[in-house]
């Protein structure tokens, strides 16, 4: 490795057989969904990432390591020696592998549900029982003492921590054994940028000796097609002639002058597609740093319309969008570390929520001059004041997020004496949405979510839970007629966006999914009108036609992230409640978007509304959910059917009579069972009153 070298080197991960019945959680690790970094990062070590080596990490049920534990109730104080079923290996030397010592943490958090073993075991629970490996420099002394109770190892020689998590829907060792390996990339900063029907790569290099880069790709991953040589002072490839929406995944080698790969990169994926679609932008501003909430304001005397943007370290911006965005107003935060993360207006009144200290209540009458009005110190009082997330309904601000748990009610009839109004004592409440008195609050850390009777303040009461398997809520909005709320999922194990008909509080049954990638997170989620306008972290803003909210179908997007990644970067929130029919969105790294939504003046293909017509279905190729619309000439008995390339039934969408006229039907890619089905070619069958027609349908994953 270079002595110099500017940067260290990136981590990336490969796991095999599949399936793959581990996860993680993501704490920002380097690797496996974030939840594996240096051990520096994580609980401390005596190394630095230069000492960092390639390891396999052997799952094999007949295998047994022993391991020093520590408890994380006891501040990590030493706790006897475990068992970890497998072991752990240096695999820098491909012709000698060395085994390493292993520690790894448990916790017992107080409920009885899961006691220390002495076992690694992680659950499918959101925290995974935060049961940390640690992953050290030493040889296995086998034995497990070598970190003995007189020392912790948390801060010895750690080359990798892992906050690990068992996958829903699998068990331990459902591979037996299995590998994991974490390796490190000196060919850094390798990402794609989409484009229409193209992806630019760039990457970063710094050190000596290889003869040139050979470039793989595929359509699944791991990349193995050989897609170009390149010189070795190459940083950018463009890949051109791509079918849009298609993911492809990405491997950079640095070859030696003998042919033998030395270096690598991370494993990416690329899918290419136009910037927009259905959406015009009309400005932008990005005049501060790392921002969070955004929401609306508009002048009651002059009619002029205002982002107020969170930069998480710097404060509240209020800025013109009239014409090109610009900077009219600002209040700083108290400190730097304060993290302003939501903001929501009552009255004339901004209401500056922050992570780490009291918010602030800020009169806008003039919003060129701001004038902080009051502070509101949220949860126990000896702690920060800071709270996570707010909503404003009627005279009431409801707070959640804090450290006293469960809602903070507070009355703002008197802005410059904000008073607690109630407070509803629970787990961890991380967003909240009100309306007409009930409250809908996201328990992220698996509890579901929480309806509440919240019309006295004094007198909350739960009129609900629920939840759903391996849930991790953030955010919930209804539709405008209150039968159906939505439920933006970021942590969990499926990071997409649920329909849940509420109508019938005793049986709320989830009716459908909005899922762009499976693996892409959303974030946060709002209602107008028949449209929900989804922030989307990487992929952007996304707007859903929710006029039949059980059959939910994409009309537009603009990407204000264009890097393909995963993870918690690019759309934060979204505001579409100007009466101008401006939708502002910001995005973590660059701003404000000022963004119009344009409905298509015509549609390619229209269904005839009075024939027997099947619509080919949108989008195609799938991942994994598609719509289809069809068209019956008189009321009939319909079968609409997915068939496999033999002809095999694979899944039946209606089988049913039907009346004339249009109908829309929704396939997630899944068998009649409710099982994921494999990528292929499928084929979409309408059959009513003897007419048949066929459409061809591609599902990738």
């Amino acid at each position: 490795m270079t002595e110099d070298r500017e940067s260290g080197p990136e981590l990336y991960w490969e796991w095999e057989p599949e399936p793959r019945w581990l996860s993680g959680v993501n704490w920002g690790g380097s690797a496996f969904f974030g939840s594996i970094g240096f051990g520096g990062n994580f609980l401390g070590s005596t190394l630095t990432s230069d000492e960092a080596i390639d390891v396999e990490i052997r799952f094999d049920s007949n295998d047994t390591t022993y391991c020093q534990t520590y408890r994380r109730d006891l501040g990590y104080s030493a706790a006897g020696v475990g068992i970890f079923r497998g072991s752990v290996w240096d695999i820098s030397d491909p012709d000698n592998h060395r085994r390493l010592n292993l520690c790894f943490v448990e916790w017992n958090d107080g409920t009885g549900e899961h006691e220390p073993n002495l076992i690694w075991d992680p659950d499918n629970s959101n925290r995974g029982r935060r049961e940390y490996l640690l992953i050290m420099l030493s040889d296995y002394d086998g034995t497990g003492t070598t970190y003995d109770n007189d020392n912790s190892g948390i801060q010895a020689d750690v080359v990798y921590g892992w906050w690990p998590k068992l996958q829903s829907g699998y068990s331990f060792f459902e591979t037996d054994p299995a590998d994991l390996r974490i390796r490190l990339a000196f060919i850094t900063n390798f990402f794609s940028v989409s484009d229409d029907e193209l992806l630019t790569l760039q990457w970063e290099f710094e050190e000596e000796g290889i003869d040139h880069f050979d470039l793989y790709y595929s359509l699944t991953s791991p990349p193995d097609l050989l897609l170009d040589q390149l010189d070795s002072d190459i940083r950018e490839y463009v890949h051109t002639g791509l079918t849009n929406d298609i993911k492809i995944y990405y491997q950079l080698y640095g070859i030696g002058p003998n042919g033998d790969v030395i270096y690598y990169s991370q494993q990416i994926w690329g899918k290419s597609h136009p910037v927009a679609h259905n959406m015009d932008l009309s400005g932008t501003w990005d005049g501060r740093e790392s921002y969070g909430d955004i929401w609306g304001y508009t002048d009651p005397n002059t009619g002029i319309e205002y982002a107020l943007l969170c930069s998480r370290y710097q404060g509240l911006s209020i800025i013109d969008i009239s014409d090109d965005p610009v900077e009219v107003g600002f209040v700083p935060s108290f400190q730097s570390w304060a993290d302003a993360k939501d903001v929501k207006v009552y009255d004339q009144y901004a209401i500056l929520v922050k992570e780490n200290e009291p918010a602030q209540v800020i009169d806008m009458t003039n919003p060129a001059n701001p004038n902080e009005l009051s502070t509101i110190h949220f949860g126990i009082s000896a702690r920060s004041g800071g709270a996570h997330n707010c909503f404003v309904d009627g005279q009431y601000l409801y707070v959640v997020g804090h450290d006293a748990g469960g809602v903070e009610i507070y009355d703002m009839t008197t802005p410059q004496s904000p008073e607690l109004a109630g407070h509803y004592s629970t787990y961890y409440y991380h967003d909240i949405y009100v309306r007409e008195g009930i409250a809908y609050a996201a328990a992220i850390y698996g509890e579901g979510v929480d309806i509440l009777d919240v019309s006295d303040p004094s007198e909350i009461q739960l009129l609900a839970n629920f939840n759903y398997p391996g849930s991790g809520a953030h955010n919930c909005w209804t539709t405008e007629d209150g039968n159906y709320l939505i439920v933006g999922d970021e942590i969990g194990d499926g990071p997409w966006t649920r329909i849940f008909d509420i109508r019938d509080l005793e049986n709320i049954r989830m009716v459908s999914e909005y899922i762009v990638d499976d693996d892409a997170t959303v974030h946060n989620s709002y209602v107008r009108d028949n449209m929900l306008y989804v922030a989307h972290y990487g992929e952007g803003l996304r707007i859903v036609d929710l006029a039949n909210p059980e059959e939910p179908h994409e009309i537009a997007y603009y990407d204000t992230y264009l890097p393909n990644e995963y993870g918690y970067h690019g759309c934060w929130s979204v505001y579409p409640y100007f009466e101008s029919g401006k939708i502002i969105a910001s995005d973590m790294q660059s701003g404000l978007f000022v963004l119009d939504y344009q409905p298509p003046l015509a549609i390619d293909e229209s269904v005839p509304p009075n024939q027997f017509y099947l619509k080919q279905n949108y989008p195609n190729p799938l991942n994994p959910t598609t719509i289809t619309e069809f068209s019956l000439g008189s009321d009939s008995f319909v079968n609409l059917a997915v068939f496999d390339v033999t002809g095999k039934t694979i899944k039946t969408l209606v089988n049913s009579f039907q009346t004339a006229g249009i109908h829309r039907s929704q396939w997630n890619g899944t068998n009649d069972i409710g099982m994921s089905v494999p990528s292929g070619i499928y084929f979409l069958t309408l059959e009513a009153a003897g007419f048949i027609q066929n459409r061809k349908m591609v599902l990738l994953k």
